[in-house]
Order: C-alpha cells, then structure tokens, then sequence
C-alpha cells in the first residue's frame, strides 16, 4: 500500500519593514526549515517585506497559526493607518517542496556588476559581471536582504581604493556572500566566523563551488579568541549583537581600517550603533539606506604624527 506524500503549508506574511525582523522571528519559531525573504527588486525600495515559511500540517498548526494571526492582529492595533493584509497560504507536496522553494531563488544581481546565481540556474553573465555561483543550504543568505546589498554597496566602495584590503574578516558569515564577494574582488585572506556550524559548512561549500577555497578560510571560531588584525571587517547581523559585538569588532580592526555594520533598522538602531562605534574611535563614513534598513561604513582613522 503506498502511503500519501507529506504535505506542508506555505504561508507568506507581508508586513512594514521594521518590524520584519519580529515577524520572521515567530514565523522561524513554528518551522524547523527557516523562513524566506521576498525581493523587490534591486533599488527599489519598499516599506513592505514578505516573509515565508513551510509549516508542518500536524498537531502544532493550528497554535502556530493562530500565534501567527495574533501577532498581525496585535501589529494592526499598534497602527490603526497601516493595513497589514491576512497571510496566505498554499498546500505544498512533498514531491513539490524543492520546486517551491527554488523557483523563488533566481540569478540576481545583489549590487551592480555582481551576480548571485543559484547552483540549478544558468546564467551568461553580461561584460564586466562577476558571478557567484551558490546553495544557501540550510544556513540564512541568498542575497535578497536589503542588509546584503547595503553591506555589498559598502565594501565595493573599499575595494575601490587605490590600497583595496588584503585581510577581511565576515563576522556572521551566514551563506558566504560577503566573504566571496571579498574575495572575488580580491581580497588574498578571508575569514569567516559564525556560531552556526549550518552557516560554517555552507560558507565552505560555497567557497569551494565558487574556487575561493583557498583564500577563504570558514570556521566556528568565536570573535573574542581572534587575535590577528584585519583591514577590512564586515558584520551584517542584528543590532543588538552588534552592540555586543563592538568592543571586539574594534579590537581586531587595524588603524586606518574600514568595518561594515549592517542588520541595522534606520533611526532608533542606526543612531545607537553611530553613537557606539564613535564613542569606540571610529569615524562614520558614509550612511546608505534602503527602505527602512541601514548600513554604517566605518575607519579607525590613523592619527597624526606630532
């Protein structure tokens, strides 16, 4: 007797972009496999994200729906003016599962000139694109995050410096991106740290698939026991580990350095980390924005010689 294939439920959310983070938060909570991002499209920002995720049809559906509406319910009381629509819903098969979930991750370009392109896709880059080729596996990153692209916006300005960074360190590597795209424009040592050992075999899997190997060394080394300066740091992850993070963050930047922060709400967040980094020594260099998400791009400036 052949049994009938397992079936999930795909529910999307939309809601305003300062409180996605909160919202895929208690969507990953019901879900063992994560939550995906919708993308607008590059530069166009919007204050609206959409967020996905597959929930198990079993005992546990019918609490993490109702949490889930309870959540909208309670966003929509905060705000009378913003018209937060229900979730939709599909009926996923298993036999369906990857298909779903692929055909929402095509070739895109994260920052001009720079092609994400899934390992099932084709893609003939255009004169003058790079590509990096990837599986997110089960780790978080495929490059359609706004803090992505920001944080990309801010290390293609560094590596356009006459003096481009020879070191770089991705704290929070994620999937890889940030640290491949560093290497790619020619970086000769990467480090990438994450306290997800998902993220850690995906920074290497793709590192390999993309022949970056060799430049780009991915490990669960915790950011306090680093030792070795860099030139370059980037850190897209969430504000609050930022701030934790910062002490160290500066520790490990070498005079004269660039650090990326991004993960950052504009506003309330983004005048914190200003406020800290500054009062850490750096200086803020430039401030991008899209949509409601924020990036810092940072040096520990060389003082003068007296």
């Amino acid at each position: 007797m052949t049994s009938s294939p397992r079936t999930w439920l795909k529910l999307t959310v939309q809601c305003p972009a300062e409180q996605a983070d909160n919202v895929s938060a208690l969507l990953a909570s019901c879900s063992a496999g994560g939550v995906e991002h919708g993308f607008t499209g590059f530069d166009q920002d919007s204050p609206w994200e959409e967020i996905s995720v597959y929930l198990e049809q079993d005992d546990s559906l019918n609490d993490c729906l109702q949490a889930i509406n309870d959540y909208l319910e309670y966003l929509r009381h905060q705000d009378p003016a913003i018209e937060i629509p229900p979730p939709q819903s599909e009926v996923i098969t298993e036999q369906d599962w990857n298909a779903a979930w692929k055909k929402e991750f095509t070739p895109l370009a994260v920052t001009p000139g720079l092609i994400i392109k899934p390992t099932w896709e084709t893609y003939a880059p255009a004169p003058g694109e790079q590509v990096i080729e990837m599986d997110p596996g089960q780790a978080f990153g495929t490059g359609h995050h706004a803090s992505t692209r920001l944080a990309l916006h801010l290390l293609k300005l560094v590596f356009a410096d006459p003096k481009p960074p020879a070191t770089v360190l991705d704290a929070g590597c994620g999937t890889g991106i940030l640290a491949m795209a560093a290497a790619l424009w020619g970086a000769e040592k990467v480090i990438a740290i994450d306290n997800d050992p998902l993220a850690v075999e995906a920074t290497r899997f793709n590192s390999e698939k993309n022949q970056l190997d060799g430049v780009i060394k991915a490990s669960l080394t915790p950011l306090k026991d680093l030792t070795e300066p860099f030139q370059t740091i980037l850190a897209n992850i969430t504000a609050d580990v930022l701030l934790d993070m910062a002490p160290d963050l500066v520790r490990l930047l070498k005079a004269g350095g660039h650090l990326i922060l991004a993960g950052i709400l504009a506003g309330a967040q983004e005048a914190e980390i200003s406020h800290r980094f500054q009062e850490l020594g750096l200086t803020i260099r430039q401030q991008p924005h899209q949509g409601e998400w924020a990036a810092l791009l940072c040096q520990k400036v060389v003082e003068a010689q007296s």
